[in-house]
């Protein structure tokens, strides 16, 4: 026993405790100790005594020894302190280092706990905790949590402000960043203008602040730091350009068809290379209902979701003639709105579409496969049926993938008598015909650079801005604000104002109008380099951590655990 118990001291207990016996049983052990001081210090004289009264026993929870519960009984002492001004005649020695007065558990497991808890939170925290050995409640944890946090004034030069979903109903909440050190300052259970204002008089020595372009951040800051500089984010001017640009080019679907050239329009030719004139001429067809194999074969529900589509593309489209009978009729975006009981946005998207919407239909993904489709088909039908050998004499032609691709379009082939399954036939009618793209596509052509565009992409571009000058002006415009956005050209804002004010874009106009209500905040984002990627990073890690906390995230909890993260 003398030499296990020595072990135990050097290695368990803490370094100011005597440890005199052990007792173990199934599921705890227990360390009896005892202080070795000879004297003690008065708490409120600070006068050491070596005058002994008498002794107490302490129960700790210490930390667990090889998975085991530890808990320590230490005997304490009491001593009489002899200074006669003293208001203390009996007090009891403090165990520095080792456990609070009237703690519970030893120093270093309430450390460890608090990690847990500030890592994990409170229903993972307690589960760790237990396979630790260290038995605790999720509710001791979120304590700890409460009890160990401690925010810290801090003086704060470049700010970043954003708001976050709070609560299960989505209230907004604010996060305040400081982005020259790359730390959460603070975190506000709600979003308004008055909290924002309260917040930043309390910090006086903000000079730049970045934000998004809701008028929220704009006014609480104008309210609560005039003095700093408002940079606006310039990934959100991106954003706000790209939206107005959907919008414009949402108007211009023909003309997006027409620049795509014949190449939309899918080539007849014999059975094997495409689809079947009923399957073109009907969009409401399902394209997996051909074909022998069960992969091509429909799936359950499959005939009444395409009813159900339809149903909502007729709807779509009374709505779309209601808006233009409305429209030509003299009424307003807003009285259209109202009588229709739609958004406003809509009808600015209906309104001067001189065709119906299309009706979306879900086409065949691509496969890596596909240009190789061919080659195979023709070395099937020469007599190869060795799905390894082809793969070898594709890969020596450029095919980089696996041989699993391979080994399906084989298997297929072969369970429909060599003839070409028809999803493969689909998909290489649909690959073969280049398809007009979408407005979102075409938007992010426009403000990719030029450079970066591929030669199809490029040839596109050329004919789209060829047939329609109002698209070409977009285009120009969009690419000289893109590119006031990557090399901080804040310098031709008000000349790029100036030409998109004449441009025949809507869209544009409206959008070059609010640049022009926060123009300095947009000037200064153009300029500076300080920008609102670190908050929405910072926004990422806030949504984790709430997620963790299984409804126990209140503003409290998380704003401890994000700050001392």
């Amino acid at each position: 026993m003398p030499n296990t118990a020595a072990y135990v001291a050097n290695r368990t207990v803490p370094g100011r405790l005597l440890v005199e016996r052990l007792s173990f049983t199934a599921d705890l052990l227990t360390i009896y100790a005892s202080t070795t001081n000879p004297a003690a210090e008065c708490p409120a004289c600070k006068q050491p005594s070596r005058r002994i009264h008498g002794c107490y026993t302490r129960t700790l929870a210490d930390l667990p020894w090889c998975g085991t519960p530890v808990r320590l009984r230490v005997r304490v002492r009491k001593f009489f302190c002899d200074q006669p001004s003293c208001e203390r005649r009996v007090f009891a020695e403090r165990l520095k280092d080792v456990a609070r007065v009237y703690a519970r558990t030893t120093d270093r497991q309430r450390e460890a706990l608090e990690w847990i808890a500030f890592a994990l939170g409170g229903e993972a925290g307690a589960r760790l905790a237990h396979e630790l050995g260290l038995i605790v409640s999720p509710d001791t944890l979120l304590n700890r949590i409460r009890e160990a946090f401690c925010a810290e004034a801090e003086n704060v030069r470049v700010l970043g402000v954003d708001d976050f979903g709070l609560g299960r109903d989505n209230a907004p909440g604010t996060i305040l960043v400081d982005l020259e050190r790359h730390k959460v300052v603070d975190l506000l259970a709600e979003h308004s203008v008055e909290s924002l204002a309260k917040w930043l008089s309390e910090h006086p020595k903000i000079e730049v602040a970045s934000r998004d372009r809701s008028h929220i951040c704009r006014e609480g800051l104008s309210a609560g730091a005039p003095q700093a500089t408002q940079v606006a984010d310039r990934w959100h001017l991106l954003r706000n350009l790209a939206e107005r640009l959907d919008e414009f080019l949402g108007q211009k679907r023909p003309i997006l068809k027409a620049a795509a050239g014949p190449q939309t329009q899918p080539e007849r030719g014999s059975d094997e290379d495409s689809l079947s004139e009923e399957t073109t001429a009907n969009p409401y067809q399902d394209p997996g209902a051909a074909g022998p194999l069960t992969p091509n074969r429909p799936r359950p529900g499959y005939a009444h979701q395409q009813q159900t589509r339809r149903r909502h593309y007729e709807l779509v489209v009374e709505r779309w003639e209601e808006i233009r009978r409305l429209q030509q009729a003299g009424a307003d975006v807003s009285d259209i709105a109202r009588k229709l009981g739609t958004s406003r946005p809509t009808v600015y998207r209906y309104k001067d579409l001189t065709e119906p919407p299309e009706f979306g239909q879900h086409r065949r993904k691509g496969s890596v496969l596909d240009p190789w489709v061919p080659y195979i088909l023709r070395r099937w039908q020469e007599g190869c049926r060795n799905g390894h050998k082809l793969f070898r004499e594709i890969r020596e032609q450029g095919y980089s993938y696996s041989e699993s691709n391979v080994a399906r379009l084989v298997t297929e082939v072969r369970r429909s008598d060599g003839s070409t399954p028809d999803r493969w036939r689909r998909g290489a009618a649909s690959n073969s015909a280049a398809r007009a793209p979408g407005t979102r596509h075409v938007v992010s052509l426009f403000l990719r650079p030029p450079e970066n565009l591929t030669e199809d992409q490029a040839l596109y571009l050329e004919r789209l801005r060829a047939s329609d000058e109002a698209v070409g002006v977009a285009y120009e415009l969009s690419q000289r604000f893109a590119a006031m956005i990557r090399e901080l050209g804040g310098e031709r804002l008000e000349e790029w104002l100036a030409q998109t004010d004449s441009c025949d874009a809507p869209s544009l106009r409206r959008f070059a109008a609010s640049l022009k209500t926060d123009l300095g905040a947009v000037r200064a984002g153009l300029v500076e380099s300080w920008n609102n990627g670190p908050v929405e990073g910072f926004i990422h890690k806030l949504k984790l951590v709430k997620r963790q906390g299984y409804g126990r995230a209140n503003i409290d909890l998380l704003k401890a655990r994000v700050m001392a993260a």
